[in-house]
């Protein structure tokens, strides 16, 4: 596909607000897959399923037709349906291969998983952030009645206007606030990062990105998984390796896969085998090239590279299950700090009061 198609894509592309239901997403790319397959044009299937995914749906069909008929891609219509970069790669290199309904159909399956992950996330942290709200409105009300009455009583007895007991009682009935203010920092801090991290070029987002202890192994896996889908769907559509090259390397969507097609280009160019430009570059997986040399010493690299993905698919959905297995846990042992650090604020103060009397 021609990349001048893409820069010339109309302005009014630009929505606000997604022109189509996130959750709507995944089932209009898997009806479309559908529909392909049963021999309709894509135009014919996008025309006839949008009224029934979108909601004021004429606008974007008027859109959708003006690409169409100025001899704009599918990549494009997708791109105008917000749909995320990664997978636009996947349609777009598929427009080449010829396997569009292929290509839309595994994205269809990756967006639902990604849903049903963002849906399980949202049910394991909706009970405890609910608690831990209720416990803030506790401490607030401790802060507001208990500690100013009991300060009161203590100074009284001892003459001092400030008490041991009582500046420990103020720090624990303050813990939430601390947790919030470490949890508000690290996000800003994470903004940060993200932000000056887009401002780098290529090469110095991948170095800084795989610096990161456990950050920079998942992102290895992420792209390796990416980069080994895609060439290998090139290959197995009959394009030479450098002709497969030629395409990531001019996508424009991901652009570290673009890069990372470049250099190894560049390795092969000389002399290298791509078992050994891989292992040079060191961008990926541990052990990504061990499985490219058996592919091309049997030479079905490209069956053999979409295997290798399909392994990762398995290896990432494990790693995610396994994060959201963990977040509830820990975010109980928050809420349980809180509450220790409740009965800590009202059991220290009482010792002096029993003192007193």
């Amino acid at each position: 596909m021609s990349i001048q198609l893409l820069k010339n894509i109309s302005p009014a592309v630009l929505f606000k607000k997604p022109v189509i239901k996130p959750s709507e997403l995944p089932t209009l790319l898997k009806r479309i897959s559908t529909l392909l397959n049963e021999g309709y044009t894509f135009t014919h299937s996008i025309e006839m399923l949008l009224p029934y995914h979108v909601k004021k749906y004429e606008p974007v069909q008027q859109e959708i037709s003006g690409i169409l008929r100025g001899g704009g891609s599918a990549t494009q219509v997708f791109q105008l349906l917000c749909l995320d970069k990664q997978y636009l790669v996947s349609i777009e290199l598929a427009e080449v291969t010829g396997k569009l309904s292929e290509a839309i159909g595994l994205v269809a399956k990756q967006l639902v998983f990604q849903q049903q992950a963002k849906t399980k996330l949202i049910k394991v942290m909706s009970y405890p952030l609910i608690l831990f709200t209720f416990l803030i409105l506790l401490f607030l009300a401790f802060r507001t009645y208990f500690l100013p009455n009991m300060s009161s009583v203590i100074t009284s007895r001892v003459h001092s206007e400030s008490s041991a007991s009582i500046q420990w009682s103020k720090f624990f009935l303050h813990m939430p606030d601390y947790i919030v203010a470490v949890a508000a920092s690290l996000g800003i801090a994470l903004s940060v990062f993200i932000y000056y991290l887009r401002k780098k070029r290529i090469e110095m987002q991948l170095h800084l990105l795989f610096k990161l202890p456990l950050i920079g192994l998942f992102w290895r896996l992420f792209l390796t998984r990416q980069f080994a889908r895609h060439l290998g769907n090139l290959l197995l559509a009959g394009f030479s390796l450098q002709k497969a090259f030629d395409h990531l390397k001019f996508q424009q969507h991901q652009k570290q896969i673009a890069y990372i097609a470049g250099i190894l280009q560049e390795r092969i160019l000389i002399g290298d085998s791509l078992e050994r430009a891989v292992e040079i570059v060191g961008f990926f997986y541990p052990k990504f090239e061990h499985f490219i040399a058996h592919g091309e010493a049997s030479g079905l690299l490209g069956r053999e590279l979409i295997l290798y993905c399909e392994l990762l698919d398995e290896k990432l959905q494990k790693i995610i299950e396994r994060i959201l297995a963990v977040i509830q846990p820990l975010l109980f042992v928050v809420i349980a700090v809180c509450v220790i650090a409740a009965y800590l604020s009202i059991l220290i103060p009482m010792y002096d009061v029993i003192d007193f009397i």
